[in-house]
């Protein structure tokens, strides 16, 4: 992922609450904290982590980042529109992802991440393009929690993981060589359909999560899947989403 001339320098640094409609965790939180990695600033993650009721959700970002060997990363410039970039631009176009389904708690969730390609790959305006690159063994090099030290193998793989400190889900990024690796938690239950009955959303997580992929940071809009605080599932670009990926392919 190379600088982009219309991406805002630097790293996104938001932390937002999303409040998800499965009826056990009503009252709980899921934050979004954007990190880079302790001594190189060119790796950064993007972490939702769940914030049970009444507990700080400020210690459980500090935990989760500590857990990925990260810190917060600095604050984003100021933003004339809702949408926001983070920085991060894919100069070669089709970005292709591939999944490893080991550990996967939904026999659907390929299906899950797979409907996610054509809402930010159809955006009137936008070149960006994201596809399936089929299955894969590999696990995500740039996360922590595969074997050995992270690497960039120059694949963007998603997987899954016994991820730690409440974290639902990391995504890593380098921009010095283009590559994504995202990982879910198997620790949770995860539930498909776009309803966030009975657990998290998985098809709303990869939706956002490729939206950072892409490029995207946080937004201001309450309507925007990109919007770091929301109360039901959400599986479709709203026009902010769409604004945002036009304006920066």
């Amino acid at each position: 992922m190379k600088q982009g001339m219309r991406a805002a320098v630097g790293a996104a640094a938001l932390m937002g609450v999303l409040s998800w409609a499965a009826p056990a965790m009503a009252a709980d939180k899921v934050i979004a904290v954007d990190g880079v990695a302790k001594g190189n600033a060119d790796r950064r993650v993007e972490i939702l982590v769940h914030v049970p009721d009444g507990e700080s959700a400020s210690a459980a970002a500090d935990k989760a980042l500590e857990a990925q060997g990260a810190k917060k990363a600095p604050p984003p410039p100021v933003q004339e529109n809702s949408y926001s970039f983070t920085g991060l631009f894919w100069d070669v176009l089709p970005v292709s992802q591939s999944y490893n389904g080991a550990g996967s708690p939904l026999p659907d969730a390929q299906n899950a991440l797979n409907a996610t390609y054509g809402p930010w790959s159809s955006v009137s305006g936008s070149n960006f393009r994201i596809q399936s690159g089929g299955t894969t063994n590999r696990c995500p090099s740039l996360v922590r929690e595969c074997a050995g030290a992270q690497r960039n193998d120059r694949f963007n793989d998603v997987g899954w993981a016994r991820l730690s400190n409440g974290t639902l889900g990391v995504t890593w990024s380098t921009s010095g060589t283009d590559e994504a690796d995202m990982a879910i938690n198997t620790r949770y239950t995860w539930v498909t359909g776009c309803s966030g009955q009975g657990g998290f959303d998985l098809q709303s997580v990869y939706l956002h999560e490729n939206g950072h992929v892409a490029g995207l940071g946080h937004s201001t809009d309450t309507s925007a899947v990109m919007y770091p605080s929301y109360q039901t599932a959400r599986c479709a670009l709203a026009q902010d989403d769409r604004n945002g990926i036009a304006a920066l392919y």
